[in-house]
């Protein structure tokens, strides 16, 4: 992959469809908004995605640049839900 910063605008038209390993990640001011970042790998599977995250040591972010409503693109892990502590 190349080293270019793009911003997420760029990274969707580049790669659309695809699952984006992304490092040097940039975020909105006390937001979680992704911004921009290199895109390190991509590719139409998840899987390989996932595995290079976990390889990887430093600020990263991974994102889908297309249709997430389908039942594939919807993340493996369950959604996290806090428990009423009172």
């Amino acid at each position: 992959m190349s080293a270019e910063r793009m911003t997420v605008e760029e990274m969707s038209k580049k790669y659309p469809n695809e699952w984006l390993f992304i490092i040097e990640p940039k975020v909105r001011t006390n937001t979680t908004h992704l911004v921009s970042g290199i895109v390190q790998v991509h590719s139409k599977s998840r899987d390989d995605v996932y595995e290079a995250s976990r390889k990887f040591k430093g600020d990263a972010s991974i994102k889908f640049t297309g249709d997430r409503t389908t039942q594939e693109q919807r993340p493996k892990m369950p959604l996290y839900r806090p428990r009423n502590l009172n």
